[in-house]
């Protein structure tokens, strides 16, 4: 009997240096000396492109005694799409290019030419068959899950199968659960029962395909797998088993032995996933039939797609939306192309038991790379420019407004607010935040213990950890998305306090409504004009009131004038308020806020002095943004603060500053008006402005 081991090494791009080191030095490094130590093994490995290139360049001894081992024989390089998209979320023609890229980059580095590849995220769509041909893929590696949610058993999955899209053939092999869950946290004499099982039903083969990072990076697991040495163990006791569990690469299973049969598999991933991707409120229900579930029933319970991600977060819609826009633009232009790949990287477009979506670092990083790839696409001629054009999908146009540095994105359909605003020449998108929403790993903060208290013998699906105390308290839901040019219609009874709670009554209907837009493009400048005749609501009936807001940008100027005017029937004085949330990927440092003459941190919160001059300074990201607000009663501040899941546990991440200025608005007299310019400074080496 043959056991193959498949190791998948991964960073996201754009991850902080810091963790590619720890990552190194933990997991990587590590598991390559214990591996060398014993010969007569053989693995299979995967390493993502960013974090290839990383390698390459930093550790080119470690990729070196790589080659080294490729050159005896005894380790196979799965190549897979460069940049680690989902292959079922980006163009077709991206997805070849990105495994072309992949295979040629490993034929460089290893002298080989990779015949498998690793599906990221293990997301299978039944028409990736002609993309991985195209490509020049022989075989995959997916989860046994898979093919039980077919109908067959495990004993069936313990060989490989053909499957096919328009007469595009590819080998699938099955990565068993029990050995994903079971190395490196069971025992051994619990693993050997277990090969021996399967190997006395005549199985031919077993494998195990996961994350490199659970051998040393994980909670607790590098005492566990190298100072305890579980890695070493596990090793001896294949060397001391190898009469009769041979380890394999993939490529001489193929060789040497005849498919099991013909498969056709559903759109599927693993089984967490199935979970991950459901509507929060409904995870709770869906783990409670599995648990009422005979165990020889749960293979038929699905759970949900990957693609609904792109529902349960819009924020992640935005970006994906977007980069399919920009691959149009960047099809011919190669610098584009590769920008546009990066982008492509799963981790930022979904949420797990991982940061994922949740990190700051990670979606500004696809931003960074979308901007940079339209920058170098986008035709210069007939910029400033505006235009009216459905760019998420939704069936509702949005309105952009494209100037010389600038490009500011606008959501009709709801609110009129400003979601996405590119500053090109820091390739950075100032309004990269998230809503604060309910997530059903809230139900288990209570119960989570100190993530110090580990010690490494649970997998990363089984830890309820936390980073910190108290992350209850800042549980916090928003029934609307954070962006800028939120329109508030507020009684005079709201207190900052309840606000910031998000529970308070808003008698507009302003914030989730649509508002009708109409764009111009005049010499030097590109308009919008914003407009919703809504109501203030009162005792179950509403009173008239319209807004109306003109933004207007230049191309001469990095600025964005917005002028504002309310007019309507409504009786009593009530407070307007304009959101702001400009996301700095984090609150520290030399950040600062400036209202006034007064300083103030990121995470301020309260209620500020009134000021006609407000600065937002961000030596990180380059950026100053200087704002002149005209005749506002007070000013409301907080930083929006999340509480999600990494693999080390529950953890608060800051998204954005919240900042609100505020009228007292009585349309007695007739109507109200004001404005606010926004102005965009790039920093030059990090202090000066540009």
């Amino acid at each position: 009997m043959d056991f193959v081991l498949c190791i998948h090494l991964h960073q996201p791009v754009g991850n902080m240096e810091h963790i590619l080191e720890r990552a190194y030095e933990a997991s990587y490094l590590p598991f390559l000396d214990t591996f060398e130590e014993f010969e007569g093994i053989k693995l299979n490995l995967h390493i993502s492109g960013y974090l290839l290139e990383w390698l390459s360049r930093e550790k080119a001894s470690y990729v070196e005694r790589l080659k080294n081992n490729v050159r005896l024989g005894r380790l196979e390089i799965l190549t897979g799409a460069m940049y680690e998209p989902v292959l079922s979320m980006i163009p077709r023609e991206d997805a070849i290019g990105q495994i072309r890229m992949h295979k040629k980059f490993v034929k460089e580095l290893f002298g080989t030419d990779s015949r498998g590849m690793w599906v990221a995220e293990r997301v299978y769509e039944p028409h990736l068959p002609e993309i991985f041909r195209e490509a020049g893929i022989e075989y995959i590696v997916l989860d046994d899950h898979h093919f039980k949610a077919v109908g067959l058993k495990e004993e069936d999955l313990y060989g490989y199968y053909l499957t096919e899209f328009e007469n595009h053939k590819v080998a699938v092999f099955a990565g068993l659960e029990f050995l994903r869950y079971a190395l490196p946290f069971k025992n051994l004499s619990e693993i050997d029962s277990y090969f021996r099982r399967v190997e006395s039903t005549g199985g031919k083969v077993a494998v195990f395909a996961d994350d490199g990072e659970k051998f040393g990076l994980w909670p607790g697991t590098y005492g566990h797998v190298y100072k305890s040495g579980w890695l070493r163990q596990f090793f001896s006791y294949l060397n001391e088993n190898k009469e009769w569990l041979n380890t394999a690469t993939f490529g001489e299973y193929l060789e040497k032995s005849k498919p099991l049969g013909l498969i056709y598999l559903s759109c599927n991933s693993y089984r967490e996933m199935g979970e991950w991707c459901l509507p929060s409120k409904r995870i709770v229900d869906y783990n409670g039939l599995l648990n009422r579930a005979n165990p020889n029933d749960r293979d038929f319970i699905e759970g949900g797609y990957f693609r609904y991600f792109l529902v349960k977060y819009e924020e992640s819609n935005d970006m994906h939306k977007k980069m399919l826009y920009v691959s149009k633009l960047a099809s011919k232009k190669k610098e584009a192309k590769k920008a546009l790949y990066r982008a492509q990287c799963n981790d930022a477009y979904w949420h797990g038991v991982f940061g994922g979506l949740y990190l700051p670092h990670l979606r500004s990083e696809v931003y960074k790379n979308l901007i940079e790839a339209e920058n170098l696409a986008e035709k210069k001629k007939g910029i400033p420019h505006a235009i009216l054009y459905d760019i998420n999908l939704d069936g509702f146009d949005e309105a952009i407004l494209n100037t010389k540095n600038m490009r500011a994105y606008f959501l009709l359909r709801e609110g009129g607010v400003l979601y996405e605003l590119d500053y090109k020449p820091q390739a950075v998108n100032l309004v990269a935040t998230l809503m604060r929403r309910y997530e059903a790993y809230h139900e288990k903060i209570r119960s989570a213990i100190p993530r110090e208290r580990v010690n490494g013998t649970k997998t990363i699906h089984d830890l309820v950890l936390a980073k910190e105390e108290g992350l209850e308290n800042i549980l916090h839901y928003d029934w609307y998305r954070r962006a800028c040019l939120v329109d508030h219609v507020l009684g005079q009874d709201v207190s900052f306090q309840s606000f910031f709670r998000s529970q308070y009554y808003e008698p507009g209907d302003f914030v989730k409504e649509p508002y009708v837009g109409y764009v111009d493009k005049s010499k030097g400048e590109a308009k919008l004009l914003l407009r919703r005749d809504g109501n203030f609501w009162k005792g179950g009936s509403g009173e008239p009131l319209s807004i109306t807001k003109v933004v207007t940008m230049k191309s001469s100027e990095d600025k964005i004038l917005v002028e504002y005017t309310l007019h309507g029937e409504v009786k009593e004085a009530f407070l307007f308020g304009v959101e702001f949330n400009f996301s700095f990927l984090g609150s520290g440092g030399e950040r600062f806020m400036e209202v006034g003459k007064e300083r103030f941190g990121l995470t301020k919160k309260g209620t500020i002095p009134p000021s006609s001059s407000v600065r937002f300074f961000d030596p990180y990201q380059r950026i100053e943004i200087l704002m002149s607000i005209e005749d506002p009663l007070e000013i409301w501040t907080h930083p929006v603060e999340v509480v999600s899941l990494s693999e080390e546990g529950f953890e608060k991440n800051y998204e954005s500053t919240m900042f609100m200025p505020l009228w007292f608005v009585d349309l007695k007299d007739g109507k109200k008006s004001f404005q606010i310019e926004i102005h965009i400074n790039g920093l030059r080496n990090n202090n000066h402005i540009q």
